[in-house]
């Protein structure tokens, strides 16, 4: 049954944040459930790595920027249930699969309501104290109701929100729990809202980035907004977060890649076959709020992945983001065709908070309510941190359009998120706008190392929500399943 399952990721969690501490830290209650007591017993569980890691995935390899190359699609994708993402199947895993991206995301919302429901009644700490560690966990759980909704949910439509189904909203850490029923669309975003509203006055400065920050809860409800298409609630919010990140005490901000990937910079000299060297997440100044795969292969070593010919058209000659590009299979002499190309040098990917998307969000936001000057110039400010500045330049036909510069943040937004997921997430909220839904695309092809398309697969409307493994439905038969 699926409370099983939540039952082991949570005593494996809770065994591997709290065992190194002195004895006598927990105690076992009569559920068999460890316990925390003390006020800094509950900080410590909002250090636990299952609290980053987001483990599986399939969302990077559905984006409409990429294509896959045959000859290796069999072998370097790196799991059965990615290929049948890629193909947008109906079903990405296996019956007998009894690991999904719900799987570790209910998890963390079993440990984030622990803290909520428990800190407040906690020994030893200050009021103060109970207040930061509680408005952090609020804010973890908003971050983790965001991307369920996002993946079991259908697009946010204001027309349709309060009756289309999301996922099960869960704010009690009962283990004994054992039926679940899915939240509207609506009610999961009301909480997310509620969440942060309470979190964001007592979370603290930034200064670590697998805890979150007035800055990253600032930024991610603003980010809410803006899937719910409420610009103008989402842009004092991100200038808020972009403010205060400067109050940080850790390395926090943009790269400028100008300098980053010439000699003597950070991510100087680019290895033949790894790229620039961009191999830690805990140091990425661009890294908020750390939320993902610390491993991500489509950036390293996996070669069937590669960015469509339309996707490498959107790049100019001098964007130095092609610096984390290779035309060359891994470990071979192989070129890809038609100008593709296989992601290389950053080998994670963050679901959390980055700094480049709060630029570019708040650069959107400006654009669609008007503002296209202030927008132009902010857009004028990242883009000089990833070319030179003469290459930087947004053209006046565009800058001064509404639409047309809205289109080209959307195009800046997959140039800087190529294989992350992140695209998949817009392409999401764009398939219910209807002024930019066109800029989605719903084809996926297989090319070989000739240049030949030999697979092509659409994407189906339904398909922008996934479906719910057959373990979650199986301990569950009363939950609708998606079409």
């Amino acid at each position: 049954m699926l409370r099983k399952y939540i039952y082991i990721l949570c005593i494996t969690y809770l065994l591997v944040s709290l065992g190194s501490c002195k004895k006598g830290f927990l105690e076992i209650n009569p559920k068999g459930l460890l316990i925390a007591k003390k006020t800094s017993e509950y900080d410590l569980l909002l250090n636990g790595l299952h609290l980053v890691s987001i483990e599986p995935v399939s969302t990077p390899v559905m984006g409409d920027e990429v294509a896959g190359i045959d000859e290796l699609f069999a072998t370097d994708i790196a799991s059965l249930a990615h290929q049948k993402a890629f193909r947008w199947e109906d079903d990405f895993y296996l019956p007998e699969d009894k690991n999904s991206e719900y799987s570790l995301l209910s998890t963390q919302t079993y440990i984030y309501n622990k803290i909520i429901n428990e800190v407040p009644s906690s020994e030893e700490g200050t009021e103060a104290e109970k207040a930061r560690i509680k408005a952090e966990a609020l804010a973890g759980r908003a971050w983790v109701n965001f991307t369920l909704a996002n993946f079991y949910g259908r697009p946010y439509n204001e027309a349709t929100a309060a009756t289309d189904l999301g996922a099960p909203l869960i704010k009690e850490a009962d283990i004994s729990q054992t039926k679940y029923t899915r939240a509207t669309v609506k009610e999961m975003y009301d909480l997310m809202v509620s969440d942060l509203t309470q979190a964001i006055p007592d979370l603290p400065i930034a200064s670590n980035r697998i805890r979150m920050s007035k800055a990253a809860g600032e930024a991610l409800l603003g980010k809410i907004y803006m899937y719910m298409g409420k610009f103008d609630l989402a842009l004092p919010l991100l200038e808020a977060s972009l403010k205060d990140l400067g109050t940080a005490t850790m390395p926090v901000g943009l790269y400028d890649f100008n300098t980053e990937l010439a000699p003597g910079g950070s991510f100087y000299p680019s290895d033949p076959l790894s790229g620039p060297p961009r191999d830690d997440p805990y140091k990425d100044k661009e890294i908020l709020y750390l939320k993902g795969n610390t491993d991500n292969f489509y950036w390293y070593n996996r070669s069937a992945l590669v960015l469509n010919p339309e996707t490498m058209k959107l790049f100019t000659a001098n964007d130095m983001r092609r610096m984390f590009m290779d035309s060359l299979v891994y470990e071979s002499s192989k070129m890809y065709p038609s100008g593709m190309k296989r992601a290389y040098g950053r080998y994670y990917y963050n679901m959390g908070i980055n700094v480049s998307d709060i630029h570019l969000l708040r650069a959107e936001c400006k654009a669609r309510l008007g503002d296209t000057g202030g927008a132009a110039t902010d857009m004028l400010a990242f883009r000089k941190n990833r070319m030179p500045e003469a290459e930087a330049i947004i053209a006046p036909g565009i800058a001064g359009d509404k639409i047309a510069l809205t289109r080209f943040i959307l195009e800046e937004r997959i140039r800087e998120f190529p294989i992350t997921g992140e695209r998949w997430f817009d392409m999401r909220r764009l398939s219910v706008d209807p002024v930019y839904k066109s800029t989605v695309g719903n084809r996926h092809y297989i090319y070989n190392l000739k240049g030949d398309i030999t697979s092509s697969y659409t994407l189906k409307p339904e398909r922008l929500t996934f479906r719910f493994p057959r373990y979650i439905t199986d301990a569950n038969p009363g939950m609708p399943q998606n079409p």
